[in-house]
């Protein structure tokens, strides 16, 4: 484990003392003995030369689309008092050494741009309870309700993911990636200390952990939460998806904590990996064997009635304001972390009946009497998709057994207003119009982020799963008139699901185009 470097009375930490710590070798420099300290001062580590100021070391690592040694010139230009690199640079090199900035050379840079950044910055994140979900489907909600259930017990979390990050002493800020560069994330854990904030809770993708972004954190309480097709156009295969997963729990350490889904058979996975790193495993579920599980009492369109066995909860019934077996899940699975990291069973029953709905989470639309129920929920995966409609499709049954009133007398249909993303794995196109065409009534194929891709080509792959579709299938490729259609279509009865985007507050188009688009506000003006 890296330990804090002490510098008193002085910000930052001198280059010699970080390789020192770290390994690799040095050039360009001779290090002075004075001390036992040598070379530049570092205030900061940056990936991005754009963002360098004097007094920064500039991580120069190859990436998907550009290699960073191409823009060191640039970084010496702004101030970089020093380079990281995984090999010496020829080009930049030769421009670094006339400016007289000294090269660190460490073949497993990538991963040491972390530890150098957590040192610089004081190493923050050991002195915060650190949490980490990762997961293909419910990553968002578990660390929001984890976070809720801190909260509740008198914590102040920071809380980074996919809607946004938010630190002590700040105001949330739109997240631009799930997890942050590493560089990134110790700033806002040394943020987030600095103001007064003591547990720091984020969502891990998988992008996050193949590229070592973590490194240097130290993960206390470690989350899984489901295995399902996803990200394939950047791990090409499920056993490199799920190895990049696992990466989480080989990082942990002893004392650390995984909390693992007794119901995924992914988990043994991550299971093996947590043993071997000395990390203590605690499992959820619902209905089955697990350290906390949940047995099901009743599901209705708004809540669930629960009843909490393990780990203190023996037997305790619990009335969750939040819908869906996948809620329960991520229920389950906040509760054992948030345990794991050391709150009480009570304070944590207490806490799940007061938990707060997740942005873009099956989040319902306030439009009065007379209208449809409408929902806008982030499913962009076969598996979300299908959860959500399924917990949708179940709402619907129930509310046959026991009708609502209505001038019609109708009963109610399932809408689904969904789309595809560009320039992502395009093998999820067919299954998801598969799915939408087998659950809903009533299946609107729009745009969803076209990015770089033709929507008409998109379209097409999602269609090709819908051949045998028992919905009736509207295509509308502009998403506002989409939800318009869905908004023409619905009647008072009905229950209409805008799926994909979520949280989302812009449509990505080609050549890197943003435009303002908010499924949840656009519903509203539309069905108002």
């Amino acid at each position: 484990m890296i330990q804090p470097l002490q510098h008193p009375g002085e910000a930052g930490v001198r280059l010699a003392e970080l390789v020192r710590a770290l390994g690799g070798r040095l050039e360009g420099l001779e290090v002075s003995a004075e001390r036992g300290l040598g070379g530049p001062l570092l205030l900061d580590v940056e990936l991005d030369s754009r963002r360098v100021s004097p007094g920064h070391l500039f991580a120069a690592l190859p990436g998907e689309h550009s290699d960073g040694a191409r823009f060191v010139r640039e970084a010496v230009r702004a101030g970089a008092r020093a380079l990281l690199a995984p090999r010496s640079p020829a080009a930049p090199a030769g421009a670094a050494a006339e400016a007289g900035v000294p090269l660190w050379i460490h073949e497993d840079a990538r991963r040491v741009v972390g530890e150098a950044a957590a040192l610089v910055h004081g190493s923050p994140a050991k002195r915060l309870l650190t949490l980490a979900v990762t997961g293909t489907n419910g990553k968002t909600t578990v660390v929001w309700l984890a976070a809720d259930l801190l909260e509740h017990s008198g914590a102040h979390p920071a809380v980074l993911g996919s809607v946004s990050n938010r630190v002590a002493g700040s105001l949330p800020v739109p997240a631009r990636l799930t997890t942050p560069e590493a560089t990134e994330l110790q700033r806002l854990a040394a943020r987030h200390l600095a103001g007064g904030g003591d547990t720091f809770l984020l969502e891990a993708s998988s992008h996050a952990l193949a590229q070592e972004r973590l490194a240097g954190l130290g993960v206390d309480v470690a989350v899984f939460t489901n295995l399902t097709r996803d990200h394939l156009d950047y791990h090409r295969t499920m056993e490199a998806y799920a190895d990049a997963k696992a990466r989480l729990f080989a990082g942990l350490s002893s004392g650390s904590v995984a909390v693992l889904n007794a119901s995924d058979p992914a988990s043994a996975r991550m299971a093996e990996a947590a043993r071997a790193a000395g990390a203590e495993i605690l499992t959820f579920g619902i209905e089955t064997r697990a350290s906390l599980c949940a047995r099901v009492l009743e599901i209705r369109p708004g809540d669930c009635s629960i009843v909490l066995d393990g780990l203190g909860l023996e037997g305790r019934e619990v009335l969750l304001p939040m819908t869906g077996r996948h809620n329960i899940e991520n229920a389950m699975a906040a509760a054992t972390a948030a345990i794991a990291g050391g709150l009480s069973p009570e304070t944590v029953a207490e806490g799940l009946s007061a938990v707060r709905p997740v942005p873009g989470r099956l989040q319902r639309l306030e439009l009065g009497a007379g209208m449809p129920e409408v929902m806008v929920d982030y499913a962009h995966t076969p598996a979300a998709l299908e959860r959500v409609l399924g917990v949708l499709r179940e709402a619907l049954e129930n509310r046959v057994s026991r009708p609502r009133a209505s001038r019609s007398g109708a009963r109610g249909r399932l809408l689904c207003v969904f789309g595809c993303g560009g320039d992502r794995d395009s093998g999820k196109r067919a299954p998801m119009g598969e799915i939408a065409g087998r659950l809903a009534d009533v299946a609107i194929l729009t745009s969803d982020n076209p990015r770089e891709e033709d929507p008409d080509e998109i379209q097409g792959e999602v269609l090709a799963g819908m051949c045998s579709a028992v919905a009736e299938v509207h295509i509308e490729l502009d998403r506002r008139r989409a939800i318009q259609l869905a908004c023409t279509l619905a009647h008072p009865e009905d229950l209409v699901l805008i799926a994909g985007k979520g949280h989302e507050t812009v449509q990505r188009l080609a050549g890197g185009t943003e435009i303002p688009f908010d499924d949840l506000r656009i519903a509203e003006e539309v069905f108002a």
